[in-house]
């Protein structure tokens, strides 16, 4: 949850004037890579508000609306797939929110430093260790109320003994960094469910976190699917 999107994720006040405007004013916005993501429908606009109530709170995340919505509803459909739920880069928490308020009775792990990036590597660029800190007191009082999450404070995969035996059902990674991002594919994705999913932030900006996606899955037939926001979905097709 670290870049900050291209995307107008809002068009209450757009949908009010009508479809024609709306569709106008999202072609015209496309011309210089801004979009406006419609959330015309009654549920959707719902579902949408609260999602910006969340994203834009403690102070503002940097995950936008419409990549948050993907989230959710990733959550939704897996469901009924067998396994847990993870996060792997937490920050302020609101991702892990919105997966709370989608989750039903699923547990919801997450995993952070809590005390930002670790140091990154030769092939990350313009990252430092240390940024996108947020203290596990200050995510923990944000999550209060959310039941059935667990945090495990420290870097990945050293913090994964607990869930070492889990299946997951969905998985979150918003992690910056090429071997944080490495090392995260290779945990979860054989503890995977057929049928489970995975989303990653960063994929589309971020070359190193491409680069350790693409090498992970150059020998499977295992199709990654780039989103039209700063996202990639995999779902684990078989095992």
């Amino acid at each position: 949850m670290k870049t900050v999107p291209t995307r107008v994720a809002s068009n209450g006040l757009l949908s009010a004037l009508g479809a024609p405007v709306l569709h106008a004013t999202q072609f015209l916005l496309g011309l210089i890579h801004r979009e406006v993501v419609s959330f015309a429908q009654p549920e959707r606009a719902a579902t949408a508000a609260r999602i910006r109530e969340i994203i834009c709170g403690f102070p503002s995340q940097t995950v936008g609306v419409d990549e948050a919505y993907v989230i959710r509803n990733a959550v939704l459909a897996t469901e009924q797939v067998p396994g847990v739920i993870a996060e792997v880069g937490v920050f302020r928490g609101g991702t892990a929110k919105v997966i709370c308020e989608a989750k039903g009775e699923r547990a919801l792990h997450l995993f952070d430093t809590f005390q930002g990036l670790p140091s990154p590597g030769t092939v990350d660029e313009g990252f430092e260790g240390g940024q996108y800190a947020c203290s596990l007191t200050e995510v923990k009082a944000y999550l209060a109320g959310c039941q059935n999450v667990f945090f495990h404070a420290g870097l990945f995969p050293e913090t994964a003994a607990p869930v070492r035996d889990f299946q997951f059902s969905f998985v979150h990674l918003d992690v910056d960094l090429y071997e944080s991002t490495r090392a995260a594919l290779h945990f979860f994705y054989p503890r995977m469910s057929t049928g489970a999913m995975l989303i990653s932030h960063d994929f589309v900006e971020i070359l190193a976190v491409r680069r350790a996606f693409d090498e992970y899955f150059s020998d499977r037939a295992q199709p990654v699917l780039e989103l039209s926001g700063n996202q990639c979905l995999v779902v684990k097709i078989t095992n």
